[in-house]
């Protein structure tokens, strides 16, 4: 009888000086003693301030106010926002991605964006609403998932910590680059800052899959288990970006939401943290 081939599950792993840098740095901030140094100065107002959320990019996921789901939520936030930088992708930049294109990077909202210097970032330019809101269509296109973020260490990086909460991007990620996925390396307090959006559920049909992992391999948040050689959604790490349904070809996998209004408790819950209109 042939023996049957062992599934490789884990995920592309980013393997370059830079994001083995982040890794280690990740994984370091696991000791308690690290933890406790680390947390005051990172987050000195606690953690209530600080959220990050995937927005799923699928079209199962149907349309709200006439708009697929994640085009509704990031035309909201351009058009409210006072300034806007455009960036090339950072993480796609270091990695030379073979993947994506590198120019659908980021975009920083608010009145912290217009502090950037952006001699330090390639591609970096202030744009229009209309040019922000060109990107978002050719980032969907190209299939990057939009991460809505407002996030001290973003403003540290950028060096704009006294418009910490006038600063708010939504980065592009793919599952080849993307710094995000050393999240899971990093200290439990750190990785509940990246929320599923409410409402949004991913489910595997075991009858349709065949055990065949392709998922894994685009799952950057560890969200995935296989049982039985079935995959299994782990409800407690998936964030509901959707990468897996899209790319699962038997179609055994779906994305979901329960009700539309959870995208308005996604737009408050920023709202509440970040004033972009600057």
């Amino acid at each position: 009888m042939k023996k049957k081939q062992k599934l490789d599950l884990k995920p592309i792993e980013i393997d370059t000086p830079r994001a083995n840098r982040w890794k280690k740095l990740a994984k370091f901030g696991k000791l308690p003693i690290i933890k406790q140094i680390a947390r005051k100065p990172l987050y000195p107002d606690g953690l209530e301030n600080q959220t990050a959320s995937p927005i799923p990019v699928n079209l199962s996921l149907g349309t709200y106010e006439d708009q697929i789901v994640p085009r509704k939520l990031v035309e909201y936030f351009i058009k409210k926002a006072g300034t806007i930088l455009l960036i090339d992708c950072p993480c796609r930049t270091a990695n030379v991605c073979k993947n994506h294109d590198v120019h659908l990077g980021c975009t920083w909202m608010g009145r912290g964006a217009s502090k950037v210097d952006r001699s330090k970032w390639p591609g970096a330019r202030l744009a229009t609403k209309e040019e922000a809101l060109e990107r978002e269509r050719l980032a969907y296109e190209n299939g990057l998932v939009p991460h809505l973020g407002k996030l001290r260490s973003d403003a540290k990086i950028y060096d704009v910590l006294d418009y910490e909460d006038e600063f708010m991007s939504i980065c592009h990620c793919c599952s080849c680059c993307c710094v995000v996925s050393v999240m899971k390396y990093a200290p439990s307090f750190i990785q509940k800052t990246v929320k599923r959006m409410e409402g949004v559920e991913v489910r595997v049909n075991r009858d349709i899959c065949v055990g065949c992992g392709t998922c894994f391999k685009v799952c950057i948040y560890d969200g995935l288990k296989m049982k039985k050689n079935k995959a299994m959604i782990d409800q407690e790490n998936c964030k509901g970006c959707g990468r897996c349904e899209r790319v699962c070809p038997n179609e055994a996998i779906s994305i979901s939401i329960d009700d539309y209004s959870h995208i308005d408790e996604l737009i408050a819950r920023f709202e509440s943290r970040v004033d972009i209109s600057g």
